[in-house]
């Protein structure tokens, strides 16, 4: 059995306002949960949140970090910065982050590791598009990704989560099948060996991203290499969201009980 506590980020992309903020908080409050829960507002609803849920288990985190420490680079935010906020992880590289801002893989190994230097989780996001899927090429786009997003990252006493989401699958709701999934997740797996060793490729939280939704988390979730999810259109539902996490506590706990 995977030993690996799943973990659930909710990703509001530009949505959400302070009635959603509430409403999600409200949905926390007073729960635990056995699995690890974050949520990844726009950053101006940050401190807010991590205010409202400063009694709570949940990890707040940002959609995204600056790939500078400081100086003049209007809009930017630094992995320190958040840090500081009291932010727990970013998303690096995501998807939309790629095709819309021209984000590219060296740029994502900077963020990557200036992350870890602040003591940040990153997630970094690795997936191929349409095109490279019927092309038979899944493998060679997720090998670049990671060996060149990940190149000379120093993960001892660190942790880091890499999301694979295929874009194919997002917003569309055509999520992969868990089998294919799962295939895609054990080959991430194999070259997170080569690039750290089996102990730290064994620690690390390989999610699922691409419409997930409380249908088929609990599947997903079910394969030996997933061990998370990242939630976008349906973490904007709040008792959506819920369903969701429920289905990854009942994991957890399976995992705690057979230890």
């Amino acid at each position: 059995m995977n030993k690996r506590v799943p973990i659930v980020i909710a990703n509001w992309k530009l949505n959400g306002g302070i009635d959603l903020l509430c409403s999600s908080v409200a949905a926390f409050i007073g729960k635990h949960f056995s699995a690890k829960i974050a949520i990844c507002p726009p950053y101006i609803y940050m401190r807010d949140m991590l205010n409202f849920l400063q009694h709570s288990e949940i990890i707040v985190g940002t959609q995204n970090v600056s790939k500078y420490e400081s100086g003049a680079y209007t809009g930017e935010t630094s992995a320190q910065m958040i840090k500081r906020a009291g932010g727990g992880l970013c998303l690096v590289g995501h998807s939309e982050r790629r095709q819309m801002f021209h984000e590219n893989d060296p740029s994502c190994n900077i963020k990557v590791s200036r992350a870890l230097a602040s003591n940040l989780m990153p997630v970094l996001c690795v997936g191929e598009n349409l095109q490279q899927r019927e092309a038979g090429i899944t493998n060679d786009v997720l090998f670049r990704q990671l060996h060149d997003g990940l190149a000379d990252v120093d993960l001892t006493n660190k942790e880091i989560c890499v999301a694979y989401e295929p874009v194919w699958a997002i917003g569309t709701g055509q999520a992969a099948s868990p089998e294919d999934a799962q295939l895609v997740h054990e080959y991430i797996r194999s070259e997170l060996t080569i690039l750290f060793g089996k102990e730290i490729a064994e620690r690390i939280h390989i999610l699922y991203g691409g419409s997930v939704n409380k249908t088929n988390a609990y599947e997903l979730l079910s394969q030996s290499d997933i061990d998370g999810l990242l939630v976008g259109g349906a973490s904007l539902d709040p008792e959506h969201f819920m369903q969701i996490c429920l289905h990854a506590n009942t994991h957890a706990e399976n995992i705690e009980s057979s230890k």
